[in-house]
């Protein structure tokens, strides 16, 4: 059968093809055979080469060919994966891969001692630059610990930073001493319990350059000197050293300035780029200060207290009798003194703010300079985090990751706008000197600061730059050291919030009128907007998240204040039984509250109505101009709709106030309107004599107010005095008892009159 066949012709072909499949397999399982034997021969090539690399010859080679030692790492690393599958079967794979493994350790540890004898040298030698040959090697030995692998490289940085900055955490840790096994048992804690048996293990890196095996190092360090050194870190860690308050804290950016000049003359040109070493380096510090400042910041917001605006005290303060308490008190003096003179010097292109904030210091009190230290220590912290900023854009390249603000400026530039000064904007203009001041980029000084560092550094930011920093953007330096005093600027808060309760105070018996704008408005509020503007300035120059708030929130709880201050410059309402003495009659009066206006107050209420409207309009604008400025997060939160509804409130109340006045005002003609005998008359005449006295006082007082006061609101208040008016007028009329024929004549030619009168209200004229 067909199938048979078929069976039959399959064997044959396999019988056939047998041999050809062994062939195939003896072809495959030799090219094989040859080429791991090249491997392997490359690989053991590549590791006698690479024990050559870092055998160290005293007389000839004293250190290490870093520079052949790190290919030669990226090639054996290559090779040995080839035999990743021999090395639980062969054990000479085994002791291959090991003794590349000693090499790489041996490498690593001799790059790292290097690094320790140029950065670790004697005192005396420090401000020495470092020779070319050495250099050389350094930047060699940098190869070798970028091609060990990235984590290499992280923990050669992470070991550098620790070291070098090990002197500043003895120097000013404002923590109580501790031993001195407790700090590093913690830290492995953080990194991961397997540090301990990693560092045992062979061709583990040291943790520390300091404690690495090297001869001439350990040589030099005796007994005595770790213990010297151990008692000046615990003295220097006392918390009542002068380093440890917020008067020093300058001192401390002295010292990393310090330190980067030394390390630049010791590592020019050393680090690879897109190590961004001095970013690293830069972000430790800020963050060892951060954790400092805000132990001190702790300490210093427990003994400084602003107390309350006191109008009975003398300028407002807490008077000399507190000071006797271990609080410190804010005077109301102090208040404008100390924030004027900060924010001049925040909005100063140059550096010595400190020099007029200690100026304006002098002469205060124990707590006044407590307040001034703190903003003082804010002001120059975030003036250093501008600083190392634009030092590392300018020598390094380094890219800062701000979405929002690089979109401003490729608009900026699109634009060709370069004299656009707003916020966060005009920080590249800036050059820093070496005591960190900070001078126009455009003057001369700031000219001659360029220049000067570029001499220094050889024409330009380093000959291995290669067009950037090669790492990509990193974050931005900005806030990590200053939002620590974010939690503890409540002293500042206070300190702004009892000048406005000045403000506030001085403006119940300031009845000056500021005639420029279209409407009359009070000089009190056009001042505490003023003053509100230039407190967002000069918080927005230290911080724009929870203190910006905070001042905020001071700002509507004071909105709300002055409307209260407006609500009090009007008249106050008279009891039930006064009105009722008042009327002729229980039924010509309405229960709502009755106002008397005295002669010529009618303009302080118009005033009043002015200045809500103005106060209205710009609360809005400073909840658009707060909600630009403060932080993203706290965008949503801003909501001053009930501030402008006070005002408002108050505005409704000024249109009830001057109707129930005008209303008062008209009680003598209603009354002569009753007394009056309308049975006798026999004859009509004119409109009769209290009409014209109600034409007299109206007249003069709504073309007063129509001057004085929006066309909105004087139309609102011609519509309620009309109506209230007429419903007045009715009640009057209505209970009058006996009226001739005649009478009743004049009293329609009386009515039609009034009713004319109240019609035209909107269009008279003086």
């Amino acid at each position: 059968s067909v199938k048979t066949q078929a069976l039959q012709s399959e064997s044959a072909v396999i019988e056939i093809t047998r041999d050809m499949k062994r062939l195939d397999y003896a072809k495959r399982h030799l090219q094989r055979t040859i080429t791991a034997l090249k491997r392997l021969h490359m690989l053991l090539h590549a590791a006698e080469q690479l024990r050559m690399a870092a055998t160290i010859d005293p007389d000839n080679c004293p250190i290490p060919n870093y520079r052949a030692a790190s290919q030669l790492i990226d090639a054996t690393r290559l090779l040995l994966g080839h035999f990743d599958g021999y090395m639980n079967s062969v054990p000479k794979m085994r002791q291959v891969r090991d003794a590349i493994g000693m090499l790489n350790s041996q490498l690593r540890e001799g790059a790292v001692n290097l690094f320790h004898e140029v950065g670790f040298q004697q005192a005396e030698e420090e401000e020495e630059e470092t020779a070319p040959m050495v250099v050389g090697a350094l930047s060699d030995a940098c190869l070798v610990i970028d091609a060990l692998g990235e984590k290499s490289k992280q923990d050669f940085v992470r070991e550098f930073i620790s070291d070098h900055l090990e002197e500043y955490e003895s120097l000013y840790s404002p923590f109580p001493a501790k031993k001195k096994g407790s700090n590093s048992g913690s830290n492995d804690k953080k990194k991961g319990g397997s540090n301990k048996n990693k560092s045992d293990a062979p061709g583990s890196p040291p943790k520390s350059f300091k404690k690495s095996s090297t001869a001439s190092m350990a040589s030099s360090q005796s007994g005595d000197d770790v213990t010297s050194n151990e008692k000046a870190a615990s003295s220097s860690t006392n918390t009542n050293s002068p380093s440890s308050s917020l008067d020093q804290v300058e001192q401390r950016f002295a010292w990393y300035r310090s330190k980067l000049r030394s390390l630049q003359l010791k590592f020019t040109n050393v680090f690879p780029l897109h190590w961004n070493l001095y970013y690293h380096l830069t972000v430790s510090f800020l963050e060892r200060t951060a954790r400092h400042l805000k132990f001190i910041l702790k300490k210093h917001s427990a003994t400084v207290r602003i107390a309350p605006f006191n109008p009975n005290t003398k300028e407002g303060g807490g008077g000399d009798s507190t000071m006797a308490t271990p609080s410190m008190v804010m005077s109301a003096s102090a208040v404008t003194q100390a924030a004027s003179k900060f924010g001049m010097s925040v909005n100063s292109t140059h550096g010595d703010g400190g020099g007029a904030m200690s100026a304006a210091a002098d002469g205060l009190s124990d707590g006044e300079k407590a307040v001034t230290a703190l903003l003082k220590a804010l002001q120059k912290t975030i003036l250093f985090e501008k600083e190392m900023s634009a030092w590392l854009s300018r020598d390094f390249g380094t890219q800062f990751v701000d979405p929002s603000e690089v979109v401003a400026n490729d608009a900026k530039k699109k634009r060709g706008d370069e004299n656009d000064n707003e916020e966060g904007g005009g920080e590249e203009a800036l050059e820093f000197d070496d005591q960190g001041r900070a001078v126009a980029a455009g003057s001369a000084e700031g000219i001659r600061i360029k220049y000067e560092r570029r001499k220094r550094t050889g024409g330009g930011a380093g000959s291995n730059r290669q067009g950037g920093s090669g790492g990509g953007p990193v974050p931005q330096l900005m806030g990590i050291a200053s939002v620590t005093f974010d939690n503890y600027m409540s002293p500042y808060v206070a300190l702004e919030e009892r000048t406005m309760d000045e403000q506030l105070h001085a403006a119940l018996a300031d009845n000056t009128v500021d005639n420029r704008g279209a409407q009359p408005v009070f000089v009190s509020s056009t001042n505490l907007f003023i003053y509100m503007k230039n407190s967002i300035t000069r918080c927005t120059a230290l911080t724009k998240e929870k203190t910006f708030f905070l001042l905020q929130r001071s700002f509507q709880k004071k909105l709300q204040s002055y409307a209260k201050v407006l609500d009090k410059k009007l008249p106050q309402p008279q009891t039930q039984i006064a009105a009722k003495m008042a009327s002729l009659v229980d039924s010509t009066q309405t229960t709502n509250t009755v106002y008397r206006i005295p002669p010529g107050q009618e303009v302080t209420v118009c005033y009043v109505i002015d200045t809500c409207e103005y106060c209205a309009d710009t609360v809005e604008a400073l909840e658009d101009l707060i909600r630009d400025k403060i932080g993203s997060k706290y965008q949503d939160k801003i909501d001053m709709t009930e501030e402008q509804d006070a005002f408002q409130d108050v505005t409704a109340k000024c249109i009830r106030v001057l109707v129930s006045g005008l209303e008062q005002r008209l009680d003598a003609p209603l009354k002569e309107l009753s007394r009056t005998n309308w049975s006798s008359f026999d004859m009509v005449g004119e409109e009769s004599s209290y009409v014209r006295t109600i034409q007299l006082t109206i007249h003069p007082f709504v073309t007063e107010v129509r001057q004085l006061i929006p066309s909105s609101y004087f139309r609102s208040f011609c519509d309620k005095f009309a109506l209230a008016f007429a419903s007045t007028y009715y009640r009057t009329l209505t209970g009058l008892k006996r009226i001739s024929e005649a009478g009743t004549q004049q009293l329609l030619l009386d009515v039609t009159t009034i009713k004319s009168l109240l019609l035209k209200l909107p269009v008279l004229e003086a």
